[in-house]
């Protein structure tokens, strides 16, 4: 059975530094084995650039 999480990034200064740190946290959970679901980019209430990465990875059932 797949698990699913979502992660919340938000760069409070630039979408360059959201980018490049979602970039970073995707590169790093797939090297992990997490299956990467979607990544989808926005703002919160106060307008600052955030992104959602959906993550799923296949749990033992033993």
């Amino acid at each position: 059975m797949k698990k699913y999480t979502i992660i919340k990034e938000t760069g409070y200064w630039t979408t360059e530094s959201l980018r490049q740190n979602v970039q970073f946290t995707v590169n790093k959970l797939a090297q992990d084995g997490y299956e990467i679901v979607s990544v989808a980019f926005g703002t919160n209430m106060w307008a600052f650039p955030t992104a959602f990465i959906t993550i799923a990875k296949e749990e033992s059932t033993i």
